[in-house]
């Protein structure tokens, strides 16, 4: 039976025992038993009614069910479906952008076969001025080619003349080379006497002696001048003191720097340990360069006299001299007699002198009262000491002692500036002073 007819003859079976049904609680009169076949009747109904409502609950489950199911798939297909419409869109643009694509490598290919096109026609016009070129130059070659003939003929003969001329320079080339070798073997015996002179003509200049008068009038040019500035506290002595002293240029071919013994300076060995309000230094080089220069600090000698002080120009300005310095003596004893120079340029004269086993470092100097009598020129302390050569020998320490200089390497510091002024100064003279007091008796 078809389910929607059995709904509606249910339905119909239902609404009518609703309105036959007396819902009121009156007892009905007890029947004859014949009556109770109605109310079976009405039972079987009910029952079937029951059955088939419950069969319609089941149906009515079944189909939300299934409205469920359906709803979730259509849902499913829907996202399926934008998804598809997505893909659809994207595809059509892609499809939009490879025919726009297409159309323009359409048109590119037009254009690259319009210029194949024209660069094939310019190959074939290329290719016919070639084939063009070609036949005049095969032409040309064989032109070439019996002038090339012609030509071997004559390189043949030339070559022939060539191998005679050849052999006549090889011969005029062995004869010149034998010349040669003959000239400068004569060339080499010429340079070596002439070296061989050379040094024969500095080896006499070296041990001849220069006049006193021209070492002298040297000294006077080449004059440095050491102005040394101190100012004392008010304990030891108020004012400003400038002592100037007159200095030679020394150098032992490292160092530069002006010599000067310490009785020139404004220091004694009674200030050490003492200490300066300010000091200040400048070293002006001999003329024409005689321009101030401002200097640090004065140096002991470390290989000399402790009394002998050194002010250095530093390397950058020994270029700038115009005089050049005097050099140390390497071989001090080559003359038996010095010339002595007075440091203010007072005076001069010659001197012998000879060595002190006991006092190496030193030389004694002829100082004989006899000389002085004679109006010949007496050593005395301060005195500087030249070769008769022209090189530096030494300074007098008193009148009788000369002190040797070997190089100019320093010893102990004097700062002239304001940080030395208030105790280095005072310290070096201190250590100087201790050196001095252990040389010996005759030296002081």
């Amino acid at each position: 039976m078809n389910k929607t007819l059995l709904l509606i003859l249910c339905d119909f079976l239902l609404l009518n025992l609703l309105a036959l049904t007396r819902w009121d609680k009156n007892e009905l009169p007890s029947s004859p038993p014949a009556a109770q076949q109605p109310a079976s009747a009405r039972e079987d109904v009910v029952a079937a009614l029951r059955l088939a409502l419950e069969e319609e609950k089941a149906n009515r489950e079944k189909l939300a069910l299934d409205l469920a199911t359906t709803r979730d798939e259509s849902k499913t297909r829907a996202t399926v479906l934008d998804q598809a419409r997505a893909r659809t869109t994207e595809l059509s643009e892609r499809l939009t952008k490879a025919e726009q694509e297409s159309l323009r490598l359409a048109q590119q290919a037009g254009m690259e076969t319009e210029r194949s096109r024209a660069a094939l026609e310019a190959a074939k016009a290329e290719a016919l001025v070639l084939r063009q070129s070609e036949e005049k130059l095969r032409k040309e070659g064989e032109a070439l080619r019996s002038q090339l003939t012609a030509a071997q003929l004559t390189t043949r003969s030339t070559e022939e003349r060539a191998r005679q001329i050849e052999t006549t320079l090889r011969n005029a080339e062995e004869e010149k080379k034998k010349l040669f070798e003959q000239n400068q073997s004569l060339s080499q015996g010429v340079k070596r006497l002439a070296e061989k002179s050379g040094e024969i003509t500095q080896e006499i200049r070296e041990y001849r002696p220069v006049a006193p008068n021209s070492l002298y009038a040297d000294y006077l040019a080449r004059r440095a001048t050491l102005s040394i500035v101190t100012e004392r506290t008010s304990a030891q002595g108020s004012g400003p003191r400038r002592r100037e002293i007159k200095s030679i240029l020394l150098t032992d071919g490292t160092r530069t720097g002006g010599l000067l013994s310490l009785d020139q300076t404004p220091f004694t060995l009674g200030d050490a340990g003492g200490s300066w309000k300010s000091l200040a230094g400048t070293l002006t080089p001999p003329a024409p360069a005689n321009f101030p220069q401002p200097i640090s600090s004065l140096h002991s000698l470390r290989k000399s006299d402790p009394r002998l002080l050194i002010a250095l120009v530093p390397n950058s300005e020994t270029n700038s001299l115009a005089t050049a310095p005097y050099r140390i003596a390497t071989d001090p004893f080559r003359f038996p007699k010095s010339l002595l120079i007075s440091p203010r340029g007072n005076g001069y004269g010659e001197c012998s002198f000879r060595l002190s086993p006991d006092l190496p470092g030193y030389l004694e100097m002829d100082s004989r009262f006899l000389n002085r009598l004679q109006g010949e020129y007496a050593p005395s302390s301060g005195d500087l000491v030249l070769t008769l050569g022209g090189e530096f020998l030494g300074v007098m320490i008193n009148d009788q002692y000369c002190a040797l200089l070997s190089s100019l390497e320093t010893g102990t510091a004097l700062p002239l500036d304001s940080k030395g002024a208030q105790q280095a100064t005072g310290s070096g003279l201190s250590t100087i002073q201790r050196a001095t007091a252990q040389l010996d008796s005759r030296l002081r």
